[in-house]
């Protein structure tokens, strides 16, 4: 066997090769464990950076993304700074919040910069513009909310309810359902001593959900004095509001749900003025005196076709007092469910043209008084009303039927006598269904 010999440097030599290679691995070892912790502590401040800036400005190019919470003394949407920002903006693109104030003039002040604020937001029919009122009472002093913005609603925070349904009875004992006045809301606009709070000036407005009281001697809810007798806005839309006075001498022909109004009210007319009109449509609603095309001046009639207020809209489930319902003028439209005092629906002599289902009248209604009549084109069913009704019928009826058919008259007289035994001579009685006459 041959032996080699290595010299001890070659020896040396290797070893020292291992130990620097086993260093080396150590180093690596070393390096890996220092990059996965510097990688830990990027992510954890990555982290802490995405969920929190301590100080300076935050620039977002693209969409942010807050799944939390986003915390702010103040920020910027559409051009509008709010500060402490914990709550809705009081104003967006299609909405201004009234501000709540200090006070009832504070709150008015407020409604008012509101309300201007609102006509800058580039109203249109595809983008209404709101004006949201709080609840609370809002003293506009002598100052008036003009609505002279097409596209811009006044509208209560809160809805309300102006309105219920209530049972009665008449004296002839059928029983009857009418809407009564009930008013629930938390929002009060009031003005005076000479003005009212809501003047409105253009047509496609919406108000809801509030109370418009005049203090004084203003109309609650008008239109420009220029405009009587001309103003045609059909467009406009009124739920569940309560104005106790209304312009007289306009013309109402707009959507009207769940209103109360006073006297003279939703197109009363002067008779000694012109003619006006409630030609719109009228659902669930309530007035007092001379209302829905009655006579401004109570009992002075039609003065020869030159005045009282013209009723040719639709009326559902309404209630007025006396003189309303195109009383003193003509009564053309379609009442169902409509209750009114004495001389309305075509009373005070006017006339009855329209359809009337199941309406209710006190004396001289339905054409009645002096000079009244049923048209040829009127259509009357189930309808009530005292002594000197149905024109020239001037007569009571519990459930008086006309032209249903469009060419013949139906009189229901309901309780009649069914024996002979004791009737007066010229007394009507009901022999098996048909009427006779005692001689």
């Amino acid at each position: 066997m041959k032996r080699f010999w290595i010299p001890n440097e070659t020896r040396l030599t290797t070893e020292t090769v291992r130990s620097t290679q086993s260093a080396r691995s150590g180093d690596r070892r070393r390096t890996r464990f220092f990059l996965g912790a510097l990688r830990l502590i990027c992510c954890t401040a990555a982290s802490l950076l995405a969920t929190q800036v301590l100080a300076g400005n935050l620039t977002v190019n693209g969409n942010l993304t807050v799944t939390t919470n986003l915390t702010a003394e103040s920020i910027s949407l559409g051009g509008v700074t709010q500060t402490n920002l914990n709550f809705l903006p009081l104003q967006g693109y299609t909405y201004v919040i009234v501000p709540a104030g200090t006070n009832d003039v504070n709150r008015g002040d407020n409604l008012l910069a509101a309300y201007g604020t609102a006509t800058t937001l580039n109203p249109t029919s595809s983008n209404r513009v709101v004006v949201l009122v709080p609840p609370g009472s809002y003293d506009l002093g002598t100052n008036t909310v003009i609505m002279n913005t097409s596209y811009v609603d006044l509208i209560g925070l809160v809805p309300a309810q102006m309105t219920t349904k209530t049972n009665f009875t008449d004296g002839s004992g059928i029983h009857h359902c009418e809407t009564v006045a009930n008013v629930q809301c938390p929002v009060v606009i009031y003005a005076g001593p000479y003005v009212g709070p809501v003047v409105q000036s253009v047509d496609n407005i919406r108000i809801e959900s509030v109370i418009l009281k005049a203090t004084g001697t203003g109309a609650a809810y008008a239109f420009p004095v220029s405009m009587f007798s001309s103003v045609s806005y059909p467009n406009t839309v009124l739920r569940h509001v309560e104005a106790q006075s209304m312009t007289v001498d306009v013309y109402f022909e707009g959507l009207y749900i769940d209103c109360v109004g006073g006297n003279n009210c939703f197109g009363s007319g002067d008779s000694n003025i012109s003619d006006t009109y409630a030609s719109g449509t009228f659902i669930d609603c309530v007035a007092g005196d001379g209302s829905f095309g009655g006579d401004a001046d109570d009992g002075q009639g039609d003065q020869g076709g030159s005045g009282g207020g013209e009723a040719t809209g639709t009326f559902i489930g309404c209630t007025a007092g006396d003189y309303s319902f195109g009383a003193g003028n003509d009564n053309d439209g379609v009442f169902i469910d409509c209750v009114a005092g004495n001389e309305s629906f075509g009373g005070e002599g006017g006339s009855v043209g329209g359809t009337l289902i199941d309406c209710v009248g006190s004396a001289d209604c339905f054409g009645g008084d002096s000079g009244g009549q049923l048209d040829s084109s009127a259509k009357l069913q189930h309808c009530r009303a005292s002594a000197g009704s149905f024109g020239g019928f001037s007569m009571a009826s519990a459930d008086f039927n006309y032209n249903v058919g469009g060419t013949n008259t139906f009189l229901m007289l309901p309780q009649l006598p069914t024996s002979t035994n004791g009737l007066p001579s010229g007394t009507v009685y009901n022999s098996s269904g048909s009427l006779k006459v005692m001689p």
